[in-house]
Parts: C-alpha cells; structure tokens; sequence
C-alpha cells in the first residue's frame, strides 16, 4: 500500500500534463520547421532536370570552343605557311635569276 504523501496532488499532475503539452508543442513545431525545409520530389526532380541541361549546354559550349580554337588553330598555320612562301619565294626568284644571268653573262 502507497501512503497519501507518495500519490501526486492534482495540481502535480495538472502541471505535468501542462508541461507535457507544452514539450510536443514544441517539438512538433521543430518538426514541422524541418518539414517546410523538404522538398517534394517533384521539385528536386525539376530541379535535377534544369540542372543537367545546364551542364549540358556547358558541355555543348566547350566542345564549340574546343572547335574554334582547332580552328583558329589551323588558320594560324595557313597564315605562316602563306607569309613564309610570301618571303621565300621572291628570294628564291631573285637567286634563279642571278644564276641564269651569271650564265649568260649578261
């Protein structure tokens, strides 16, 4: 048998269902804040979506620039090739000259 001093007074038991509220009232608001931070599949979905035709047309712009510059790259090369035929080649004419000249004796 329990004696009257160990049973808890209605007030006690009051307060402690008071504080018990209070207590999932609070966690429940702690839940639900992390609750508003989720998103629903269908966001994260969309969300994945944009993000890999983003990365797509960064790869489509790579590859462009990859293709300009080989470009570039070849014209570069054309160009010397013209300039140094631009420079050889007067050169060239003007010793073939001389030769046939000193042949001649002109």
């Amino acid at each position: 048998m329990t004696s009257p001093n160990q049973d808890p007074t209605p007030w006690e038991l009051l307060r402690a269902v008071q504080q018990l509220r209070d207590d999932l009232r609070a966690d429940f608001a702690a839940l639900a804040s992390r609750l508003e931070q989720m998103v629903t599949k269908d966001v994260y979905a969309a969300d994945q979506r944009a993000v890999e035709q983003r990365i797509g047309n960064l790869e489509d712009d790579l590859d462009e620039l990859r293709e300009q510059r080989e470009r570039e790259a070849a014209d570069a090369r054309t160009n010397r090739r013209l300039a140094l035929s631009a420079l050889v080649a007067p050169i060239v004419v003007a010793l073939l000259v001389a030769v046939l000249l000193a042949k001649l004796d002109l």
